[in-house]
């Protein structure tokens, strides 16, 4: 008998045997899914672990940037308004400018909106990405022309980085 059958035949011992043997089919059923739910959190661990296993096994692969690049930062502001499916292709434009450029993109982060400390373009909220990428030096006066052309970038701006 389980630790939980006894309990509940202890607690009342004037109980027909009928009464009985139901309280231990509820307390093994009890049982059965408490150990079933922990099997289920085991399987999902386990889920979790192999999944990361996976991620550090098998990681990224930068490509080297081409001779005499240098690592740049592109920052640059989109009004807060732009729905994000328009953002998302105005990244992959400055990407596949980059990379038909022999550039290389290490990394892209989007911020929130953000609350402007003034006004630009008549616009109070906006939306910063920042590119880390590797590009020639003779290439980033093109890129900073295609950014100034661009309608939906409020402003930009490309700086040199220490790589």
């Amino acid at each position: 008998m389980s630790e939980t059958e006894q309990k509940l035949t202890e607690t009342v011992p004037d109980q027909s045997e009928e009464a009985v043997e139901e309280t231990r089919q509820t307390a093994t059923a009890i049982e059965e899914q408490t150990v079933e739910a922990t099997d289920e959190e085991q399987v999902i661990e386990a889920a979790d672990v192999t999944t990361t296993e996976v991620a550090v096994a098998a990681p990224e692969r930068k490509k080297e940037p081409p001779k005499g690049a240098r690592s740049y930062e592109l920052i640059f502001l989109v009004d807060a308004g732009l729905p994000k499916d328009e953002l998302n292709s105005l990244i992959e434009k400055i990407q596949n400018f980059l990379e038909q450029r022999e550039g290389i993109v290490d990394n892209v982060r989007v911020s929130d909106v953000r609350k402007l400390a003034y006004e630009i373009k008549k616009r109070t909220h906006g939306v910063y990405v920042v590119f880390n990428f590797w590009l020639k030096p003779n290439l980033v006066a093109e890129l900073e022309r295609m950014l100034r052309l661009e309608e939906r970038v409020l402003r930009h701006m490309v700086i040199q980085t220490r790589a």
